[in-house]
């Protein structure tokens, strides 16, 4: 292979002082590399600007190159590129071999045009690439490390979806590893990896539902050094604890009511399929009364998955506030030198309005909107700031701000109904009215219409894959065949059918209570007040 050294050296000997009258200055401006710690399994976008900033044109055909520790990857050339002209080149680059790279851009390397000046033109950056292996389901690697902090870094390719889980187990061996496992784009750092086990020693289990078509990364971190462990993929045949929501009424509906409330709950059961850590509140970790809301019991149990308090008492008679609800207490996972990682919810609690239950529950309606709000109660539109999935809000003074979600399952799911072609703005559009309790936390109406999560309840209210695999990004399992059918309506009012029969605005139905943050030793490891 050519190297950039051998081409270096060659033209402009003699210590000439440089072009006399207008001349091209070619330069290489904006040089980015796709990201800086990549593995030795992924490739990279190379980017950058081939500026001319001299004050003449140059002529067509001026070669440059693309090398990786000097070693030519990449030889093309441009046409002629006028004074102020900047042309934007991408390259892909494959995979690179483990170790730190130098990817550099060199232009006109062999001197062929003459220049105003010559020390511009080249760029460098350097990468970190870092060793990653493959292992499919079914398979089993021993892995150790010799040291503290190492990181142990996988793949999984899966080849379709499968509603069973992916179970990525690490056991045996001496010492203490705690194991992260992620669908999609690598993170930055494996503390932002979705899955987190992270037991005193190095037994260690993730399970991901479903299994997605796609790679999962895996990131085995030695807190000590470790091993010899034996870390095996497997796809099904690992029971998965379901997901329970235990219902407490402090303020009990009618028999009918208190019913329907059951079922709401039990429709959220179905549709996430994973349980999280319990929580034992006893001793220290108690959670003393009045901390959430007026009348809320103190809590000095163990909570396994969800305890949702309910009160079906007066608000403020009929119409106006129809429901209030959001979590009260959500699990934290922390390490040292990391920012906080936001798990499920704990404790949650939902205020319906007497008079408007007995409302909704004569006009049909009751049940949709008690799904509605356990949505919030598990972070739907109450944990979007946590886990920053939620860009541009509109509150407190943003009004029509181009408020979205960015998850990327619910987003795909947003294509997939129809929103491949959305032209109004980012994805996912989230109601951006800058009303209290409404804006910044439910779908957008006049895209989604009779979605269930937007701030009207009314039509066919469906439980959309968008809204389920938004709860997938916030960090559940979820069973993706419990999603009911929707379409997103055509663009503007044409596509947006009047709704059939009644129709509920739920307006400030998010509450604003502070959260208490549960860590993974059970702590209270601090209150997240009021967003608003």
């Amino acid at each position: 292979m050519l190297s950039v050294s051998a081409l270096a050296g060659c033209g402009d000997e003699g210590g000439t002082t440089g072009p006399q009258g207008p001349a091209p200055d070619l330069m290489v401006d904006s040089m980015t590399i796709s990201r800086s710690d990549p593995t030795d399994l992924e490739g990279v976008e190379i980017g950058f600007h081939v500026v001319n900033a001299g004050d003449a044109a140059t002529p067509a055909n001026v070669p440059f190159l693309v090398t990786i520790d000097g070693t030519v990857f990449e030889s093309t050339r441009t046409d002629g590129i006028q004074p102020g002209q900047r042309v934007r080149w991408k390259l892909d680059r494959p995979p690179l071999e483990a170790g730190i790279r130098e990817i550099a851009v060199v232009l006109d390397p062999d001197n062929r045009i003459e220049e105003r000046n010559e020390e511009n033109n080249r760029a460098a950056q350097t990468v970190r690439v870092a060793h990653q292996e493959l292992i499919g389901p079914g398979q089993s690697l021993t892995v150790s490390s010799g040291t503290v902090d190492e990181v142990l870094l996988f793949r999984v390719d899966i080849a379709e979806l499968a509603q069973e889980a992916l179970s990525v187990q690490l056991s045996g061996g001496s010492g203490d590893a705690d194991m992260f496992v992620h669908f999609g784009e690598r993170p930055g750092h494996h503390y932002d990896y979705e899955c987190v086990s992270g037991n005193q020693a190095s037994d260690e289990l993730c399970q991901m539902v479903p299994a997605r078509q796609g790679s999962y990364h895996v990131a085995v971190h030695a807190f000590t050094a470790f091993g010899p462990s034996t870390l095996t993929v497997s796809v099904g045949g690992i029971p998965v604890e379901a997901f329970d929501i235990e219902v407490v009424f402090l303020d009990h509906g009618t028999p009918s009511q208190d019913e329907i409330v059951r079922e709401a709950a039990r429709r959220w059961e179905s549709v996430i399929a994973r349980g999280a850590a319990d929580i034992d509140f006893a001793g220290q970790s108690s959670i003393a009364a009045d901390r959430c809301f007026p009348g809320q019991p103190a809590v000095s149990d163990e909570i396994d998955d969800l305890r949702i308090w309910v009160v079906i008492d007066s608000i403020d008679g009929v119409g106006g506030g129809v429901a209030s609800s959001g979590p009260c207490a959500s699990r934290l996972v922390q390490f040292q030198a990391s920012d906080s990682i936001f798990q499920e919810t704990v404790l949650g609690a939902i205020r319906l309005d007497e008079v408007d239950v007995a409302r909704m529950e004569t006009n049909g309606v009751l049940l949709p909107v008690v799904v509605h709000e356990i949505a919030h109660v598990l972070g739907f539109g109450t944990s979007w700031e946590d886990h920053r999935l939620i860009r541009n809000p509109s509150l407190p003074a943003n009004l029509g701000a181009d408020t979205h979600f960015t998850g990327p399952l619910a987003t795909a799911a947003f294509d997939a109904a129809g929103g491949a072609g959305y032209t109004g703005g980012a994805k996912v559009p989230v109601e951006n009215r800058s009303e209290e309790g409404s804006s910044d936390g439910h779908w957008r109406e006049s895209v989604f219409d009779d979605e269930l999560m937007t701030p009207f309840i009314g039509g066919e209210h469906a439980l959309s894959l968008i809204t389920v695999e938004s709860l997938a990004d916030l960090g559940y399992g979820v069973d993706v065949t419990q999603a009911e059918s929707y379409t997103l309506p055509a663009p503007g009012p044409a596509g947006l059918a009047a709704k059939r029969g009644p129709v509920v605005h739920l307006g400030d139905d998010i509450a604003r209570w502070p959260v208490v943050l549960i860590d993974q030793k059970g702590r209270v490891a601090g209150v997240r007040r009021p967003r608003r």
